[in-house]
């Protein structure tokens, strides 16, 4: 079986409700469906969601990208995952977007080739997985009703956007545990907005307010504040934004700079190395959270799958697929709240709309 054509096909996805984060606030996600063609009539179809402000990279980078990268990858077998990317790393040292778009086509290919859906074909058996569903930035108000409503629909888990003034910051988190109760997990997600200190303070409080995570609290290349914070924190310290590669996920395991590293597919360039990061933490001891950027179906459930089939990664948070105006990419799963259970067809298992 060889790869005989690829093609990109830009979509536009809605937020139900704006997404404002430290940084940014997001009312919509362009991406970039990616469909690998096979000699044996075989197709696999990946998603590249770039988000400038973490992967560097934008749609624009990612079809130029792409179409050097098809050049050079027809002729190529799609189920050689491991000389796939050694091809599209000679070329291209960064541009995770588009790798990870081509590498979950190939192994959409591969799965079905084995007629397996992909978790069994990554090595897993149990279809069953929950998710947290994340909240936006706003008044500890509005914030209080909106996770009211999320465990109303029947999710256990919610994640947080946090970054701002941690006295504001910690006032959300009281107004949220006590709209929502004790029996729900509460994570939280900084997006590099505070200072060390600022995370060491605000970390004692959201103790007490029953926080179970803290996500990336310092700008991505302070490794040292991570480290500090960890020492000092009495919550679980997790890496987003500073973990986007192998060597990252090595040097956070050396420093013991994290309890948790959030793994994610557009900013490692896919499965293949997604699992690569897993195993080195798992090595040290450190536990993987799965997460996303705001992606459709189809790449959340190319996460679900590696989550379900890999015991390392332990928290998901996979939820873009609950908060996104999504039509044209469907299918795969089933869920009440944030429990899902994925479909056993061959490969992903969802439909691209038109295809």
């Amino acid at each position: 079986m060889v790869i005989t054509d690829i093609t990109f096909e830009v979509k536009k996805f809605r937020f139900e409700e704006p997404m404002k984060i430290a940084f940014a606030t997001i009312t919509d996600m362009e991406t970039c469906i990616i469909k690998v063609m096979t000699d044996e009539g075989i197709t696999g179809f990946g998603e590249a969601a770039p988000f400038p402000y973490v992967t560097g990279d934008n749609l624009e980078t990612v079809i130029s990208v792409g179409r050097d990268l098809r050049e050079a990858l027809i002729g190529t077998d799609p189920r050689s995952i491991g000389t796939v990317h050694r091809i599209m790393d000679s070329m291209y040292a960064g541009n995770t977007a588009v790798k990870a778009g081509i590498d979950i086509a190939c192994y959409d290919i591969s799965s079905k080739s084995a007629g397996l859906p992909l978790y069994k074909f990554l090595g897993g058996s149990d279809p069953h997985l929950t998710s947290d569903v994340t909240i936006g930035i706003d008044t500890p108000e509005r914030m209080a009703e909106t996770a009211l409503s999320w465990v109303r629909k029947g999710f256990g888990i919610i994640k947080v956007k946090l970054g701002e003034d941690i006295r504001t910051d910690a006032a959300r988190i009281r107004a949220i545990r006590e709209a929502v109760g004790e029996d729900v997990a509460i994570r939280i997600d900084a997006n590099q907005g505070w200072t060390v200190r600022d995370a060491i303070t605000i970390s004692r409080e959201l103790d007490k307010l029953g926080v179970d995570l803290i996500e990336q609290p310092v700008p991505g290349h302070d490794f040292d504040g991570l480290a500090e914070i960890r020492r000092s924190s009495p919550v679980r310290v997790a890496a987003d934004e500073s973990c986007h590669s192998i060597y990252d996920a090595s040097w956070l395991a050396r420093m013991r700079a994290v309890d948790v590293v959030n793994i994610k597919l557009m900013k490692c360039g896919g499965i293949y190395n997604a699992i690569k990061i897993s195993a080195i933490c798992e090595a040290a001891g450190i536990p993987c959270m799965i997460g996303c950027m705001g992606e459709s179906t189809l790449a959340n459930l190319a996460g679900m799958h590696l989550a379900a089939a890999t015991d390392n990664i332990r928290d998901i948070d996979l939820d873009s697929v609950y908060i996104l105006k999504q039509e044209d990419v469907y299918g795969g799963y089933d869920h009440e709240g944030g429990n899902v259970t994925l479909w056993d067809d061959p490969g992903i298992g969802c439909t691209v709309k038109g295809d």
